[in-house]
């Protein structure tokens, strides 16, 4: 069997594109199980267009194996629609469980993926924004390998109590990532992050459409290679 990375993308702000990172890292690396877990969308589902099957809630709600939606012969999906669904009729009476239930998966991640024969050596996590800070340490002493995002707030002008929250997520993860920076901004943002993503134009929304458009651009290319040679160490 081969050893299981687990990857977290978090982030403080929702729209700091999660999915999108998610998917450009999934694509550009192969041998990877995603699982959409942003409850508040369930974007990444849609992006690959997986069918409204059971996901990650399955075990939880009705003790079925998650539906896993195979892309291609070296990229899978679990899709998130139930959490999505349940979010918006409960709100934040869900939002503890729901926490709860990620960090589970993510101490079952390694059998699940021997059990179900997945030819993958890495498990992509999509979040919703601003997960509790105590779910991050857990996760963290687990050896969960979390990549917090942001975009051009993290270099603009903040407020001191935003930037004491950025402090505070950042240190529990393994690298920042600064995504759709402006050109002009280039260089600020290599001067906080060691990885930045600049903004590019996307023409179909479909995940592998994604992922190219943002690594057609060379300098994204790069980045993302560095990303992914941090991951496999």
């Amino acid at each position: 069997m081969r050893p299981v990375r687990v990857v977290l993308v978090s982030s403080l702000d929702g729209g700091v594109g999660k999915t999108t990172l998610v998917s450009v890292i999934a694509v550009a690396k192969g041998y990877t199980l995603m699982i959409d877990m942003d409850w508040e969308k369930a974007d990444l589902s849609q992006l690959f267009r997986a069918p409204r099957r059971m996901g990650w809630l399955a075990p939880f709600l009705n003790r079925e194996k998650p539906y896993v939606h195979r892309i291609n012969p070296s990229l899978y999906l679990i899709p998130g629609y139930e959490a999505y669904e349940l979010y918006q009729k409960m709100g934040s009476d869900a939002s503890r469980d729901f926490h709860q239930a990620l960090v589970e998966w993510v101490s079952f991640i390694p059998k699940f993926v021997q059990l179900s024969r997945l030819p993958v050596d890495t498990v992509l996590i999509d979040t919703t924004a601003a997960l509790r800070l105590e779910i991050l340490s857990k996760l963290q002493s687990m050896g969960v390998f979390n990549i917090f995002l942001s975009d051009g707030r993290l270099i603009s002008r903040i407020s001191d109590i935003k930037s004491e929250q950025y402090r505070r997520y950042m240190a529990y993860s393994s690298m920042v990532v600064i995504n759709m920076v402006d050109k002009s901004d280039l260089g600020m943002a290599k001067k906080i992050a060691p990885v930045v993503l600049k903004r590019v134009k996307i023409y179909e929304y479909y995940g592998e459409s994604v992922a190219s458009s943002v690594l057609r651009d060379r300098d994204n290319k790069r980045s993302i290679e560095q990303l992914l040679l941090r991951i496999k160490t």
